[in-house]
């Protein structure tokens, strides 16, 4: 049987979305790369992946999700799919008997991925 899988926000990671969404529609311009445009555009795109696959990003290794990600999101089992221009979009999946939810918990850019999760630059 296959399960229907439903594509939800965290409410500050909506609000996030919102606002990108505004500023997109203003045609406002990022002052670095990518453009809101290709960010919107990147996040929708991850979001349709979602709901054809819930499983296409790559489970975090639990070695790199300290107590404090574990509090911020309470899960340690967080998924993260690649955007474009090195922002990453966090999820974690929530089961039912019909239905898959796939909660969007934050999407950042590389620099703040990499603090948040102890991650070190060559």
């Amino acid at each position: 049987m296959h399960k229907l899988v439903e594509v939800k926000f965290d409410e500050e990671a909506y609000k996030e979305y919102e606002e990108l969404q505004e500023l997109v529609t203003k045609s406002q311009s990022s002052k670095k790369k990518p453009t809101y445009e290709q960010l919107l555009s990147s996040i929708n795109t991850a979001i349709k992946n979602l709901k054809a696959n819930p499983h296409y990003g790559d489970l975090i290794p639990r070695k790199y999700i300290s107590k404090g990600v574990f509090q911020r999101y309470g899960t340690d089992k967080i998924l993260r799919v690649e955007l474009v221009g090195y922002w990453r979009l966090l999820y974690t999946l929530i089961g039912e008997d019909v239905k898959i939810i796939a909660f969007i918990l934050e999407f950042m850019d590389h620099d703040k991925y990499n603090k948040l999760f102890g991650y070190k630059g060559k």
